[in-house]
């Protein structure tokens, strides 16, 4: 039986590529994509465009078709507030599930998490885990710990599994940055000696994955290794650098394809201790000086979780994913890569550039 399916943010850049990605399977009859406007979406193979908020009741009249959802909508803004963040990630995928239990063909159902529901835990991190009272570092990572906790409740109504991404740095093949987020803006202040301190320890593991991996495995998990309860790591887990590996990798590669910013004489970032990076944010704060402002309220809502050092483990990932062919991306060469691609295009995405020294 062919699938019909439907996908949330499938404008954003995870669900653009899902979309496409599944679009080329031939088991796949047809792909409905949600978007709330839906003037410039992509033509895409077998994708029909559907106007939608799921923040609202979705009332679809494709739903007695449906026989897969992917829910990747979402507000990954790190700056906003707890209250916009659930109206979203966990008003919005109540509104799925909803739907979900009115698909009298629905056979399964992904919902797209994040690995930093873990929020302010340490240490090793399993796929199974989710209860703790760590804390978290921003609104993102609470709302999507919340949204995992409603899945729990609708366990035993749809059949639904977790998957939970990693930070996505950009793309294996020429290394394009795709939507630029924190961690571009911290390098291209790095690159304009704008970030004279990150916190977090030298050893603290920094977790990345290619869009590529992450799409690759959750189109191979959904249409072969489904599996309805369970929560799978879709991370770069021993793969990751260190924070300090990372500094020197970034550092390097402004050497090697910009040889001119050597001359600039500029000092690796300082690696200090959480309250220290909270001093020095309250303090250009309290200066107002408006670059270095627009610096720190970039990264001041992220930079805090690499204080945090994690090992995540995806044992179960790659046990679904053996007969794949889908491997982790070498860290090294990916984000080489991708500092050269952002290097050369001067830190911008869709002739925005994020970056003014």
């Amino acid at each position: 039986m062919n699938d019909v399916i439907l996908i949330t943010g499938a404008t954003g850049s995870v669900g653009r590529e899902l979309a496409g990605a599944l679009a080329c399977d031939p088991a796949v009859e047809r792909i409905y994509a949600v978007s709330r406007g839906i003037g410039s979406t992509p033509e895409l193979p077998k994708v029909a465009w559907i106007r939608g908020d799921v923040t609202l009741p979705l009332r679809l009249d494709v739903a007695r078709e449906i026989t897969v959802i992917v829910h990747a909508a979402a507000d990954t803004r790190f700056s906003t507030s707890l209250s916009a963040a659930r109206a979203v990630n966990v008003g919005g995928l109540e509104q799925v599930l909803a739907l979900a239990s009115r698909c009298p063909r629905l056979r399964r159902m992904a919902h797209l998490s994040t690995i930093y529901v873990a929020g302010r835990r340490c240490g090793r991190v399993l796929e199974n885990e989710l209860d703790h009272n760590a804390g978290f570092v921003n609104a993102y990572e609470q709302s999507k710990y919340e949204s995992e906790q409603l899945v729990r409740t609708w366990a035993n109504k749809v059949p639904i599994a977790v998957y939970r991404l990693s930070t996505i740095i950009g793309e294996e093949a020429g290394g394009d940055p795709g939507k630029l987020g924190a961690i571009h803006q911290a390098m291209g202040f790095m690159y304009h000696s704008l970030a004279p301190m990150i916190p977090g320890s030298p050893g603290n593991l920094i977790d990345l994955i290619s869009l590529n991996y992450a799409v690759g495995s959750i189109a191979w998990l959904l249409r072969h290794r489904f599996e309805p309860g369970s929560t799978l790591h879709i991370c770069g887990a021993d793969e990751s650098l260190t924070l300090d590996e990372l500094l020197d990798l970034v550092i390097d590669c402004f050497h090697r394809f910009r040889p001119a910013w050597r001359k600039r004489a500029i000092a690796k970032p300082a690696v200090v201790p959480l309250e220290t990076f909270e001093l020095f944010v309250r303090s250009v704060e309290e200066i107002g000086e408006a670059t270095l402002c627009r610096c720190v309220n970039a990264i001041k809502h992220f930079a805090p979780q690499m204080f945090y050092s994690k090992r995540f483990d995806d044992s179960q990932a790659q046990r679904a994913l053996a007969d794949s062919g889908i491997q982790r991306p070498r860290m090294r060469q990916l984000c080489s890569q991708v500092v050269r691609r952002l290097i050369e295009t001067n830190w911008t995405a869709a002739g925005r550039e994020l970056v003014t020294p």
